[in-house]
């Protein structure tokens, strides 16, 4: 038998955002997590079914496109393969437990599926940055993203970094539809976190946009 005090093992981390792994068996992982008021979990695929369980505070979760407040008392099942995220929106802490089962498996190199045909996607190419400003852009970069994944339609927010001795940075921003983000890109958030943002660059960055016609992505090895 373990009894495991869930209060003692709260972590936040220096930027706010802390996971403490709590059980880890081959079929059953049980991670805390603990979210400061403005800090997130960026959106991304889960590569197992996933049960949700908030402890203390509230915040937003997205699933699948779906926007939802959830709280103490409720439980939150999402399915292998699809996309959530969580958001602290409030002014005290969130933590919340992470149920997985069975634990994830090992990805196939060999399986495709399909991408959501139809979405729209904004390649954002940022200009240089100025001198010691890498670490204030990172910070902008997450904060902005926070801010942004609360706009219908959002679906994910991805940043690049340069490798090989480069020094540029670009985004890929991906919405539900051209409409969905151009209600985003015409919003007072944008406008406010864009001026933030300019005594950050050398320059203006610069947009290019797409819409997604197919994916290719690993799946696990069980799925046919």
């Amino acid at each position: 038998m373990e009894m495991i005090d869930l209060f003692s093992r709260e972590v936040f981390g220096d930027e706010g955002r802390g996971i403490a792994l709590l059980v880890d068996e081959p079929n059953l992982q049980i991670r805390q997590i603990g979210l400061e008021p403005g800090k997130a979990v960026p959106v991304h695929t889960v590569d197992a079914s996933v049960t949700l369980q908030v402890l203390r505070g509230e915040g937003i979760f997205f699933v699948e496109g779906e926007t939802m407040k959830m709280g103490p008392g409720k439980l939150l099942r999402i399915p292998s393969e699809a996309s959530m995220g969580v958001v602290n929106d409030s002014q005290l802490p969130l933590v919340l437990l992470v149920i997985k089962t069975p634990q994830p498996e090992p990805l196939s190199r060999t399986a495709t599926v399909g991408g959501a045909k139809g979405s729209f996607i904004n390649l954002v190419d940022f200009a240089p940055l100025k001198p010691g400003k890498e670490e204030a852009f990172r910070e902008w970069f997450r904060r902005s993203s926070e801010v942004f994944s609360r706009h219908k339609g959002f679906i994910s927010r991805t940043l690049l970094g340069p490798i090989e001795g480069g020094s540029r940075y670009a985004a890929l921003v991906e919405h539900e539809s051209k409409e969905t983000f151009m209600d985003m890109h015409l919003s007072d958030d944008r406008e406010d976190l864009t001026h933030q943002a300019e005594p950050l660059f050398l320059g203006e960055s610069k947009p290019h946009f797409y819409e997604l016609l197919e994916t290719h992505r690993h799946q696990p090895k069980n799925m046919k």
